[in-house]
This record gives C-alpha cells, sequence and structure tokens, in this order.
C-alpha cells in the first residue's frame, strides 16, 4: 500500500535512475536522450510533477516523526486528497497569515490560509475538516447560510444558527482526526504530539462569547456595505477575504 501510494505521489527518479511508474523498467537518467523521462519500454511519461502545497506541507510535517512513519504520513494525505477529490470541494490554499482567519468557505472555494504558520498536523488537517464541513453544510445538506440568508438585523436568530454550525464543524473535524490517527495505527506517543491541537481550538466549545463578538463586527460591516451601495452575496465579497482571492493557489 505504501508504495503505490508513493507512485501515486510522485514520479521515481533514484540514485540517477528513471523507475518507470507504469511497467517498473528503470534506466539510468544520462541515457534518456532528449526525452529522459520517457520509458522507451511502455510509453509511459515519467516526467516528475511538482509537488502541491498540500504535500509540501505534509513534506515538512514529517520532519517531526520518526523515520518509520513517513510512509504513514502519506498514506494519512492521499485520504485527505481522495475525500477531497471524491466530494468535489474546489479547496485553495491562501499563503498569508495576517488576514484574520486560518480558514474559510466561499461559494465558490474552500480556502485555507496560512498552514505554514500552525502549530502542528493536528491544527493543519482539523482546518481542512472543519471549512470543508460548512461546505458540506450548505452544498449537501442544505442548510442556510447565516450571513446571506438571515435578517441581519436579527442577530440573535442569526448568531443561534451561525454557533451551531460551528459547533457542528467542530466537532467532525476532531472525530476525523481521531479517526484517522485510530485507523492508520500510529503510536500514542506521536500521536500526542504531532495531532495536538492548539489550545484555542480544544477550547473552541467555550468561545461563543469571542465569536459572537467578532461575527457581530462582520455583520456590522456587511450592513454598512449594503447601505452605501456596495454588492455583498457571499463572504467573498467583503474585504477581509476579496483582497486576497487574487493570491489564491492550487492546494491539491
Amino acid at each position: 500500500m505504501r508504495e503505490l501510494i508513493r507512485k501515486i505521489l510522485k514520479e521515481e527518479v533514484k540514485d540517477g535512475k528513471v523507475i518507470c511508474d507504469g511497467c517498473g523498467w528503470s534506466w539510468d537518467l544520462s541515457d534518456g536522450g532528449d526525452d529522459k523521462y520517457m520509458c522507451h519500454k511502455c510509453g509511459h511519461d515519467n516526467t516528475p510533477k511538482p509537488q502541491s502545497n498540500f504535500h509540501k506541507i505534509l513534506e515538512r510535517a514529517k520532519a517531526n516523526f520518526p523515520k518509520e512513519l513517513h510512509g504513514k504520513v502519506d498514506e494519512i494525505g492521499q485520504f485527505i486528497v481522495d475525500y477531497i477529490k471524491d466530494h468535489n470541494f474546489n479547496v485553495k490554499f491562501l499563503n498569508s497569515c495576517r488576514v484574520g482567519f486560518s480558514g474559510v468557505r466561499t461559494k465558490n472555494e474552500v480556502i485555507i490560509c496560512s498552514p505554514n504558520s500552525m502549530t502542528t498536523l493536528g491544527d493543519f488537517i482539523y482546518t481542512i475538516f472543519h471549512e470543508i464541513r460548512h461546505e458540506e453544510q450548505i452544498r449537501d445538506l442544505k442548510m442556510s447560510n447565516p450571513l446571506t440568508d438571515y435578517d441581519l438585523e436579527d442577530f440573535e436568530k442569526l448568531s443561534e444558527k451561525y454557533w451551531e454550525m460551528e459547533l457542528d464543524a467542530d466537532q467532525y473535524a476532531k472525530q476525523m482526526i481521531a479517526k484517522l490517527v485510530m485507523n492508520f495505527k500510529f503510536p500514542m506517543d506521536v500521536s500526542k504530539q504531532n495531532f495536538k491541537l492548539s489550545e484555542y481550538i480544544q477550547n473552541y466549545p467555550s468561545m461563543s462569547k469571542m465569536i459572537r463578538q467578532q461575527l457581530q463586527a462582520i455583520v456590522m460591516s456587511i450592513i454598512q456595505m449594503k447601505k452605501s451601495g456596495e454588492e455583498f452575496t457571499d463572504i467573498s465579497d467583503h474585504p477581509m477575504v476579496k483582497n486576497h482571492l487574487d493570491k489564491l493557489e492550487d492546494f491539491i
């Protein structure tokens, strides 16, 4: 299984030799002529593919794991990639840490912001599943979007629904991490170190007052936008997000 996942993630060039991903035949890179990576036995193109932003994060995370567990990190990575693709989520990467959010779901994409600044692999995976859960809530479960489908002036009702969805996403993301750790059989000591969640995330269910204050500030700014004639159809129209949309990169 690990060998299969390795082949999926990248074509192999080892010790100056190209090992064909199609048939397993190998040759010296220096003997490849103009088509160094083209297999002359089966015709498969073995040109190395650039790593995605997602896999770059995983590669960096491996430095904190014992070498014998690197294959398991790859397996987790492949599970997440397959989950995103199988559910047709459009996930984007934002390499910036001064936008006020670590992740956000918009009408067009799920954005993961500054994963390099996240404390552990656990925080990174939590953010991914927290935000794609919001996409599931609205796209698949047909829940109303509090910022677009509710009366902005009725903040009590809006905030109650918003917090309900936040708690659901929080629980969902934490359960996914627990399942990954158990299913891939990571040792407990390694899990405590590398999948540990930051104190903020651990205590998120008790943060309702702070989240409510942040939400109220966003709602007030949306009301002002509408009063001034600015268009607001989704959080992607808010300057907090809109000013960074041109900096989005592919995630996987």
